[in-house]
């Protein structure tokens, strides 16, 4: 078994968990550090884009996981240290019972699709999360084009627009006014960051489709994939999303995804 092992930047609680970890797996399991832990631990390390492993155990938060499925190869078990950690299955108090689970196999695995991201018709890159056009500079609200299947849906003022996966629909969508996608759904969701005047709702769009967006003005924009990969564009560049081929697994041991929907975001719902 290859073990990947994957930590917040800079976080002494994701060290010693990293240690405890290192000293229950069993001996004869291949372990690759990330660079930077290993030098906390004075081992070994790989940098993210050499690591490919059967599992990559990722110890601290949504942001952390987001950049392991950027860079590095294999099905996620995240441990949630610090903030909501809605892609994380282990939290602060289960995490030997997990490590013993997940030696002794007992788990189970679940997919989420990825989003293939192309400007100008070349692939910028993938994401799990989303995909968010935004504009390049605070204050300067936008004007962008949407096309879903080449047809011209319609211009929205808005600082930036965000198409998600229904696993992303959780995160910046839901904090824009979008609706949650059931994950096995197999569909992207367009929602608005602050829109202007707008006449239409988020909408929702089936995996079969493709959706473009452009922006309108002198000012740049950016476009940011999962929070962790960025690019200038201008008015005469074209985004286009569509739902990649490849899709990432995830380690669940316990918690589903309705678990994790009541106890992470609507913690108020009385019963």
């Amino acid at each position: 078994m290859k073990i990947g092992i994957i930590t917040r930047v800079n976080c002494a609680s994701c060290i010693k968990i990293a240690k405890r970890i290192l000293e229950i797996i069993p001996e004869d399991w291949e372990v690759f550090l990330e660079m930077k832990l290993a030098m906390a631990l004075h081992k070994k390390g790989y940098n993210f884009s050499n690591i490919k492993a059967d599992i990559l155990i990722v110890i601290g938060g949504d942001g952390t996981i987001l950049r392991t499925a950027q860079f590095s190869k294999g099905k996620i078990l995240g441990i949630n240290v610090g903030g909501l950690g809605f892609l994380s299955e282990v939290e602060i108090g289960s995490i030997e019972e997990s490590i013993y689970n997940l030696i002794r196999g007992n788990y189970r695995e679940y997919s989420v699709m990825k989003l293939d991201v192309f400007i100008n018709n070349r692939l910028f890159g993938k994401c799990i999360n989303d995909v968010v056009i935004h504009t390049g500079k605070i204050s300067k609200i936008r004007k962008f084009s949407v096309y879903i299947d080449d047809k011209f849906m319609e211009n929205t003022s808005a600082d930036g627009v965000i198409v998600a996966t229904p696993i992303g629909s959780t995160s910046y969508s839901y904090s824009a006014g979008g609706p949650i996608l059931i994950p096995s759904l197999r569909a992207m969701v367009i929602s608005y960051i602050a829109p202007f005047g707008s006449r239409l709702r988020p909408i929702v769009c089936p995996e079969t489709s493709s959706v473009k967006i452009k922006s309108i003005g002198k000012y740049d924009s950016i476009v940011i994939l999962d929070g962790q990969k960025e690019r200038k564009i201008n008015e005469n560049d074209m985004v286009e999303i569509r739902v990649s081929r490849e899709h990432l697994t995830f380690i669940e041991m316990k918690d589903s995804f309705f678990e994790r929907l009541r106890t992470k975001l609507i913690k108020d719902v009385v019963n």
